[in-house]
């Protein structure tokens, strides 16, 4: 197929639409962000936004790039594209969805397809879904496939499982997420989350959306194991907006566990830069961008071992963050113990985590990009 110099781009980011846009929204932003790098470095791309309309002002204008919007809400729009009642816009080279939420194209549409599938975590962990979410992402994944669409992969784990269900390694584009997104943090903004939850002084920090995937529930039975043996009880501060699912069980109880809800911005900065260590072990990830923008600042981290923007498939060496595994409450509990207590642990995952996360950024993810739309243009 012949490399197209400039291709028209038709970005389907309808997940910054939803309520809680998750880590597939930062990973949008991250990408618009990367792009607009690319422009000022001289490697412009014709690149518009299309999801569903919009209530009040819309959002997408503020990303300075041509925006499409259809009639219908979110919810029908999206159920158009399930059932291929809606089909793309035409007039694109490309049309690439961010998520698998996307629209197939038109038969007689020369446009190619690309699609971002950033987990099959509904299939290794079927109990941390709902039924209904499982089949929509079965469904959503079919379609994909057989629509003979390019797929973007965040990992090479995700893009194992897809070869393993018998995609062509040849349709597949591994492309990193970038940590480079947090803005400047804003102390005064951090003091009010830290006040409002009656947290002060240091604290260990969790980030994520409140789902049962992200494995909360062990978590916090791992902290409070190991609490009374810390030199301080430093809080565990739990930030993220609530997804599905029920609270894990006895967090309320279980003393210096704090909930600060849904943090934005500069104040999730802030917390990032004051916390004391970092903990993420969700049960499994496709990428996980929390990890990555802990190791940044400096943080010592303790992740699960199956997150692979920390250690990916095929990666060796000594890993960025303390690795344990998701399942096992005291390996998650002694963890939390060396990043917290364990100074030559701290000090040597401080260096390496923020020497890893800055190889992953947002102006490398959207040339691969690029490079990806002009060899699928027409």
């Amino acid at each position: 197929m012949a490399e197209s110099p400039s291709p028209k781009v038709l970005l389907v980011v309808e997940q910054l639409r939803r309520s809680v846009p998750g880590g597939i929204g930062v990973h949008a932003k991250g990408l618009l962000r990367g792009l607009d790098q690319c422009a000022t470095e001289g490697e412009p791309v014709d690149v518009t936004l299309f999801a569903s309309r919009a209530r009040g002002d819309d959002p997408l204008e503020g990303f300075g790039r041509p925006v499409v919007t259809s009639p219908l809400p979110g919810r029908l729009l999206t159920r158009g594209w399930d059932h291929r009642w809606i089909r793309a816009p035409d007039g694109f080279d490309v049309v690439h969805s961010v998520s698998p939420a996307a629209p197939m194209l038109r038969r007689s549409d020369r446009s190619r397809l690309i699609v971002t599938v950033h987990d099959l975590a509904w299939r290794r962990f079927p109990d941390a879904t709902t039924a209904r979410g499982r089949r929509w992402h079965e469904a959503a994944l079919r379609r994909a496939r057989d629509s003979g669409a390019a797929l973007v992969v965040p990992s090479r784990v995700v893009a194992s499982e897809l070869m393993a269900d018998g995609l062509e390694a040849e349709r597949i584009t591994v492309v990193y997420g970038g940590s480079d997104h947090l803005d400047e943090p804003d102390p005064a903004a951090g003091d009010a989350v830290l006040a409002r939850c009656a947290v002060t002084g240091e604290f260990l920090l969790t980030v994520s959306t409140l789902e049962p995937r992200k494995n909360l529930d062990r978590l916090i039975k791992a902290y409070a194991s190991v609490r009374a043996s810390l030199p301080q009880p430093w809080p565990l501060l739990v930030v993220g907006p609530t997804g599905w699912g029920s609270e894990p069980a006895g967090s309320r109880q279980s003393d210096g566990v704090v909930f600060a809800g849904a943090v934005g911005g500069p104040a999730l900065s802030e917390l990032y830069r004051r916390s004391r260590a970092f903990a993420y072990v969700p049960l499994t990830e496709g990428y996980g961008l929390p990890p990555l923008e802990a190791m940044r600042i400096g943080v010592p981290s303790v992740v699960a071992g199956e997150v692979p923007s920390v250690r990916d498939l095929g990666e060796s060496g000594p890993a960025p963050a303390r690795l344990v595994d998701p399942l096992d409450v005291d390996a998650i509990a002694q963890g939390i113990a060396d990043v917290l207590v364990d100074e030559q642990v701290r000090a040597e995952l401080e260096t390496r985590g923020a020497a890893h996360a800055r190889t992953r950024t947002w102006l490398g993810a959207a040339r691969e990009l690029i490079a990806l739309w002009r060899r699928a243009s027409p």
